[in-house]
């Protein structure tokens, strides 16, 4: 079972009450999991097909070029076809990818999906309350009552999926995909009185004061106002009581396939499709950039024989499609750019994996990052440079880029290069 939240970066995950329970004292946390393009349509794609921007075609989000048209050529050679194929029923609840279903139909379901309860997102005017779902065929349309909450509507959807396949000898494949804590993160009325103190993340990069090395996107964002301040705490508060339902349905459906007897035989993984600033250098939540609060997402997965703890390897949303295909016994198709992390799920970390990782971003403007062990290089489109040592930076604050060897430039923008050229196997070194 794969769980992708939307929108939620690091911070926000570990401030959660029940997820530590649920998930991570459960099992193995990676660290430094990174979205390779940091926005909910191509990451969302990176997630199903294994692969970078640059191979899947998906560039932004919205219609008609981007985000579900987009995906469309890409769907035949993605993780429910390639499940399905060797007898895995599969389950989507939640959203899809961005502008679904634009130019295919409303009743439109994509191949390789037994059960399907997908968010309509080209047409539906909420996310929360007052949105269309298209149930295996069938659009419905919900309203705003209680009942109507979204997140408490796919926890139903996603344990009448458990519960109908009991006694059923095929293996099972769930996307759990609520739509949590996205903007406006509306929040179930039970939830209404938690966190009342909570604020955004007060880190040393918060509200940034000098900014006079950041790239001009940067410079010309003003600092907050303490108004502003107020209204991103309060954002954050919201967002906070909108990923309870997350635990929520999370607790429900551990309690669902436990009750089936799949639960020990279950691998369930917790993740985002992007983070977000949240104040960080000025950013009010921003994504689409290559700030360390944006690239890094939570990956969090339980299972039989998974050990308990963390690690730091560098891990991508391009690794999900060929762990989740590794662990289903599937051979790894060649138009996959990420590696299996099923090593160490397995307790047996590999004698060598990745040292750095390209993180691409075309939506507000071209750039390319390079996130290696030590440093973040960043390459405008606009000709502006950034690069930080993370460990002595990990905020992100000097910009070293001035003063740097140019021998060592030359290293990380050859680098770049290779990767973005590369296609498949070669990716993966």
């Amino acid at each position: 079972m794969l769980v992708v939240a939307d929108d939620l970066d690091v911070p926000t995950a570990l401030a959660l009450p029940r997820l530590p329970d649920l998930m991570a004292s459960q099992g193995l946390s990676f660290t430094r999991m990174y979205a390779t393009q940091p926005l909910c349509g191509p990451s969302r794609a990176s997630i199903l097909t294994g692969q970078y921007s640059h191979n899947h075609g998906v560039y932004d989000n919205e219609p008609p070029l981007w985000g579900f048209p987009a995906f469309r050529k890409s769907e035949a050679q993605s993780l429910a076809p390639w499940l399905k194929s060797v007898g895995y029923r599969t389950s989507l609840v939640g959203k899809y990818m961005n502008g679904y279903a634009s130019g295919a139909g409303q009743d439109y379901v994509p191949p390789g999906w037994d059960d399907w309860h997908g968010h309509l997102t080209d047409t539906e005017d909420g996310r929360y309350f007052d949105y269309w779902m298209n149930h295996n065929g069938q659009v419905v349309r919900y309203g705003s009552r209680s009942e109507d909450y979204s997140i408490d509507v796919e926890a139903r959807l996603a344990l009448d999926f458990i519960r109908s396949s009991a006694g059923r000898p095929e293996p099972l494949f769930m996307l759990l995909a609520p739509q949590s804590p996205h903007v406006p993160a509306k929040y179930a009325d039970r939830y209404g009185a938690e966190f009342h103190y909570a604020l955004a993340p007060r880190t040393p990069d918060f509200n940034e004061g000098a900014v006079f090395d950041k790239p001009s996107w940067v410079r010309q964002i003003p600092l907050l106002t303490d108004a502003q301040i107020d209204a991103l705490d309060k954002l954050q508060r919201f967002r906070l009581r909108s990923m309870r339902a997350v635990e929520d349905e999370l607790a429900q459906v551990l309690t669902a396939l436990d009750e089936t007897g799949r639960l020990g035989n279950t691998y369930v993984f917790f993740t985002s499709d992007n983070g977000l600033l949240m104040g960080q250098h000025r950013g009010v939540a921003s994504k689409a950039n290559a700030y360390e609060e944006t690239i890094g997402i939570p990956l969090m997965v339980r299972g039989p024989g998974v050990p308990v703890g963390g690690t730091d390897a560098i891990s991508l949303t391009i690794d999900l499609a060929p762990t989740l295909l590794e662990l289903a016994g599937v051979p790894l198709p060649g138009s996959i750019d990420g590696r299996s992390l099923v090593p160490f799920l397995r307790g047996r970390p590999p004698s060598s994996w990745r040292t750095d990782a390209l993180i691409s971003n075309f939506a507000t403007g071209f750039s390319y990052t390079l996130r290696s062990n030590d440093w973040m290089y960043n390459h405008q489109d606009t000709e502006e440079f950034e690069l930080y040592d993370m460990r002595q930076d990990p905020y992100q604050l000097k910009n070293l880029y001035r003063k740097a060897d140019p021998a060592l430039i030359a290293s990380f923008n050859q680098r770049l290069a290779t990767l973005l050229a590369c296609r498949g196997a070669s990716c993966r070194s």
